[in-house]
């Protein structure tokens, strides 16, 4: 096949040469072009004059202040310019990975070490190509971190919007170890935890969930019907505070939620039977007024995932 059917073989012979060319056209100076290039400016300026020779043209004006383009050195690069260019920038983008795009998802210790963390892998897989970051607090402030886009905390429950919904509502009752229930049989009323052992959890300020205080003066037995503080185990994580009961150190209030697992395997039981339910509820919300496609893909996985998998505990189906 001749060159001129060919002409990738062509451009081939002299593509290195070309590139150089154009890029001593921008520099203006043998010298900048061949630091750009690796080159010595000895080796770029004998390989410009190899090109002249191989073409016919004289495409470079030397002088003692630099180098300018002759007329044909002028339209070669008119010719060239456009197509090397965007070809160079297309190899560019081409050679660096592409950024991943990350959704951060901030909530509190014990939502994520009980409830998401178990699912995570599978939203990971569910958005191969976006990075998901989940980070935690112990209560998460009422104005999320800056970098947050979709936050799940517990607040008070409203009605579903585009932008935020209740993934399921606060419901607690009172947990123990199967054989710490065993060794008290006496443990039938909300008056008997007065003798227990209480597992607390510790905050810093007024947390927005269910204490022992409020749960007990929810079902009426008022602050006398605990413990005295001294007989309190307290724990500064919820992650401790189930531990603790699951070992038989005491009764911990357990979240629907949050503890239902643990309650499946027996691993946990019911210290009495009665649960109390707030106004309160994990409420999923997306922050960004407009959010992007991508954060609202992850957030209707997690609305979906979460609320149909509650719905079917409370309709008995797991």
């Amino acid at each position: 096949m001749s060159d001129i059917d060919n002409p990738y073989g062509t451009f081939a012979r002299y593509s290195a040469d070309l590139s150089l060319f154009l890029l001593v056209a921008e520099c203006g100076q043998l010298s900048r072009a061949a630091e750009l290039a690796g080159l010595s400016q000895p080796r770029l300026s004998q390989r410009m004059k190899s090109l002249e020779d191989s073409l016919g043209r004289v495409l470079l004006s030397r002088g003692r202040r630099g180098i300018a383009l002759t007329r044909e050195g002028q339209e070669l690069r008119a010719a060239l310019s456009p197509h090397l260019g965007e070809a160079a920038e297309g190899f560019l983008r081409l050679q660096r990975p592409a950024r991943r795009r990350t959704v951060v998802i901030e909530t509190d210790l014990a939502f994520a070490g009980l409830r998401f963390l178990p699912v995570f892998p599978s939203l990971c897989a569910a958005f191969p190509d976006l990075g998901i970051s989940l980070l935690t607090r112990q209560v998460p402030e009422s104005g999320p971190g800056p970098e947050a886009e979709l936050v799940i905390r517990m607040e008070t429950r409203r009605p579903t919007t585009e932008t935020e919904t209740c993934l399921f509502a606060e419901r607690v009752l009172a947990v123990c170890s199967a054989g710490f229930r065993d060794a008290h049989p006496q443990l039938v009323r909300p008056e008997h935890l007065r003798h227990m052992p209480l597992i607390d959890l510790s905050t810093v300020d007024a947390p927005p969930w269910f204490t022992w205080s409020s749960w007990l003066a929810q079902l009426g037995e008022g602050t006398g019907a605990h413990s005295k503080p001294g007989d309190r185990l307290r724990f500064n994580s919820y992650d401790h505070v189930i531990q603790a009961a699951e070992t038989g150190l005491g009764i911990a209030l357990g979240w629907r939620g949050l503890v239902d697992s643990k309650l499946g395997s027996g691993a946990l039981v019911p210290a009495l039977p009665v649960e109390q339910e707030s106004q309160r509820g994990y409420m999923l919300q997306m922050l960004a007024r407009q959010p992007g496609e991508e954060v609202r893909a992850v957030y209707d996985w997690i609305r979906m995932s979460f609320t149909e998998e509650f719905e079917d505990w409370r309709s008995g189906a797991i």
